[in-house]
């Protein structure tokens, strides 16, 4: 009892400094008995405490980490091992394991882990912390899904998240001094676009200020990898949705780091044009001075028009 006593103290608030410190020396050589080199044994390790990072705040039992980080670390080296296949995350070990909390609405929970995991994700420059994001905080993680999205092949997917998770590793060990700012405005965004993204097509007073909130030399790039500058087309774009009767109906999933956004929304469109737009979207928004500078819209497949008959 002692032992877990002991960890207890050390996650509430979850103080993943000391937990790295105290647990990693074992962990690097768990990963290094499974896959064998040291070079696969560093990844694995580096992407399972990306995972601890981003998902800690789901584990309710104190004395369960030990077993519940090493679970993720042979996850992360039979990754390395087993091409195509995305790397299970907590969320996906088995129920049985009781060592995951119910879901909760706010993915950062613990305030010390929730401030930190923000502002150290935000020093990441802009093209790494995107594909941690979407790696790691959206429903679209696979490689072929984020090169898709950020417009650049599988192997360089594959070298920024390397890239991501040395660097997020070196950030968090140095994170002594968390500006608690950091995690208050990127729930601003959140709820900015939680409310105008789907509110804009019914209020006019939002469709006023989304239209402010852009620049006016606005990039867009389609899902095709056409590109298109000025807020003009975004407007033209906004007006074709309502002449056609198609909206966004939801914001099914937000989440904020600095200056960029991921989201992920949901479409409605009207019996008379029923392909208009696709089921759904991830789009990425980068602002500039607070305001909407460069906006990715990555597509689902269009439901068949059979479906609609």
């Amino acid at each position: 009892m002692k032992q877990a006593d002991q960890v207890r103290q050390e996650l509430y608030p979850l103080n993943i400094n000391l937990l790295f410190k105290k647990f990693n020396p074992l962990v690097q050589a768990l990963a290094l008995q499974i896959c064998g080199n040291t070079a696969e044994a560093e990844d694995a390790v580096q992407d399972a405490w990306v995972t601890v990072f981003t998902h800690g705040h789901q584990l309710r039992q104190a004395d369960s980490f030990l077993p519940w980080l090493k679970r993720i670390v042979i996850n992360s080296c039979h990754q390395l091992t087993r091409k195509g296949k995305r790397t299970v995350l907590v969320g996906e070990l088995p129920e049985s394991d009781k060592m995951i909390a119910d879901s909760v609405e706010s993915k950062f929970e613990l305030n010390a882990q929730r401030d930190t995991l923000h502002a150290v994700l935000a020093e990441l420059p802009i093209h790494l912390r995107e594909t941690v994001m979407l790696r790691y905080l959206t429903g679209y993680n696979s490689y072929d899904q984020i090169a898709t999205i950020t417009g650049v092949p599988v192997g360089t997917v594959r070298s920024r998240l390397s890239d991501s998770k040395k660097k997020l590793s070196k950030l968090w060990q140095s994170a002594d001094d968390v500006d608690h700012s950091v995690f208050a405005k990127d729930q601003y965004w959140n709820s900015y676009y939680e409310k105008i993204c789907p509110g804009a097509y019914k209020d006019q007073n939002l469709l006023s200020d989304l239209y402010t909130h852009i620049a006016d030399d606005l990039k867009i790039v389609f899902t095709s990898g056409k590109t298109v500058t000025g807020r003009r087309m975004f407007e033209l774009g906004f007006e074709d949705d309502l002449e056609h009767g198609s909206f966004i109906r939801s914001v099914d999933q937000c989440s904020t780091s600095g200056n960029l956004t991921v989201l992920k929304v949901t479409f409605a469109n009207s019996a008379d044009f029923p392909l208009h737009c696709p089921s759904g979207a991830y789009l990425t928004f980068l602002r500039k001075e607070d305001q909407l500078s460069e906006m990715k819209m990555y597509h689902s497949a269009r439901q068949a028009i059979s479906d609609f008959c």
